[in-house]
């Protein structure tokens, strides 16, 4: 298991949709995306990927509904999302943290 971490500012217009960048390792398969603020002071995420899906239950109230992956099938290891309709309170740093699973490392068993 790999896990990277990426921060990322936002500085787009009210109403504009801004792209958060992050990126795991190509050819590997992302188990986990968590996207957050440190200044929110909560436990509650930006966004939160596992178990194949996104999570609204985990997500902080003012992102719900605005926030889903750029790419839903992750391909070369894409974990950006995009926040729709930024607004004044979106200003400010935002952390990507990705668990990810590597084909190479595992092994076959046949039977």
């Amino acid at each position: 298991m790999v896990f990277l971490h990426e921060t990322q500012e936002v500085k787009e217009k009210t109403g504009e949709d801004a792209t958060l960048p992050c990126r795991g390792h190509r050819g590997a398969t992302i188990t986990v995306i968590k996207w957050n603020r440190p200044d929110l002071k909560s436990h509650e995420y930006v966004f939160f990927f596992g178990d194949g899906r996104s999570h609204e239950n985990y997500q902080h109230e003012s992102y719900r509904g605005r926030v889903k992956l750029r790419d839903p099938e992750m391909k070369d290891g894409d974990a950006s999302v995009i926040l729709k309709n930024v607004n004044i309170n979106d200003a400010g740093t935002y952390e990507c943290q990705i668990r990810e699973e590597n084909d190479k490392g595992k092994s076959q068993v046949s039977v």
